[in-house]
């Protein structure tokens, strides 16, 4: 097939009919008309037997044979899988009751950063630790009668203050 001369081709290949475009209004309202005479019809002329819808499914259902679905055969024993966790949480317990490790837990044992950490990050307010402490711990005079030397004051600020929030304070 050679494209050289399709520039050409005067005339593109399609043809209507004579006068088709002029009368094609008037065929196109006599179609109308027509569905208009269709629509004073009442029934359709097709007829199905009584009780028909009601007992399709009944008939349907006969005529399909069940699927037969296949033993399966299971792996495990949901029985013996209860029995071997019970045996297992059971010897757990008995070996963590026999064998257990003596931790004395003391507030000597803690250690004071583990303390200091968990008071910072605690978010505790002053009236929680004071219901912490005992009437006799707070009206103890231990709090007013320590004396600090100048020069640990001096040694902690130059170690764990900066100078920027020395000023802002």
């Amino acid at each position: 097939m050679t494209n050289k001369r399709l520039h050409t081709i005067k005339k593109t290949g399609f043809k209507a009919p004579d006068n088709y475009f002029e009368s094609f209004d008037e065929r196109l309202l006599d179609t109308f008309n027509a569905n208009q005479q269709l629509s004073n019809i009442e029934t359709s002329g097709h007829k199905i037997p009584e009780q028909y819808l009601e007992s399709f499914d009944k008939k349907l259902l006969s005529k399909i044979s069940p699927i037969n679905e296949p033993k399966v055969v299971q792996f495990i024993s949901w029985n013996k899988l209860a029995y071997t966790i019970a045996v297992a949480a059971s010897l757990i317990l008995i070996f963590s009751l026999v064998f257990k490790a003596s931790y004395d837990l003391s507030f000597e044992t803690i250690e004071t950063a583990s303390l200091e950490i968990f008071l910072d990050e605690g978010e505790f307010t002053s009236y929680e630790l004071a219901s912490l402490l005992t009437d006799d711990e707070l009206n103890s005079n231990s709090f007013t009668e320590t004396s600090i030397s100048e020069s640990s004051i001096e040694d902690y600020l130059l170690e764990n203050a900066s100078i920027e929030d020395l000023i802002i304070e």
